[in-house]
């Protein structure tokens, strides 16, 4: 057992908000441990995306449509029997804001800190070289590779 085996994420406060998971190489095994440990609800933002895609259209706009990006985000925590939701894969959301040109990466980033009323807690698991700059230390926990 590692240390991550008792990494605590029902502990978070306030416990309506999103906070951040940083994990720069997540394993599969300890990624499950942490989750049966924590009785969390594992959901793919990637998985989540494709679902919501139509075949007829050609283009992915995502700069354009962060409102619905960000409703998608708190519908995860939707009908879900968990207490606690861990989001994967939206570094792909994350850095495709960061590389397209006129993004609004930083909008994205208060607007996702700024939700609330969430159904559970929701932990979103990110590389530390994609999280944002100001959010509160207290709604963030590293994990350390290695």
């Amino acid at each position: 057992m590692t240390d991550k085996d008792y990494l605590l994420l029902g502990d978070a406060r306030p416990d309506d908000r999103i906070h951040l998971l940083l994990w720069d190489t997540p394993d599969e095994n300890e990624l499950v441990r942490i989750a049966h440990y924590n009785n969390a609800h594992r959901v793919n933002y990637r998985k989540n995306l494709l679902q919501r895609i139509h075949p007829g259209e050609s283009f992915l706009a995502l700069h354009h449509n962060l409102d619905i990006e960000l409703s998608a985000i708190k519908s995860m925590c939707s009908g879900v029997s968990k207490q606690i939701v861990l989001l994967e894969g939206l570094d792909c959301l994350i850095t495709y804001l960061q590389v397209t040109s006129g993004s609004r990466i930083t909008l994205f980033w208060k607007q996702l800190e700024e939700t609330r009323k969430l159904e559970r807690l929701l932990w979103i698991l990110l590389p530390q070289q994609l999280a944002p700059k100001n959010w509160l230390p207290e709604r963030i926990k590293r994990i350390p590779s290695g």
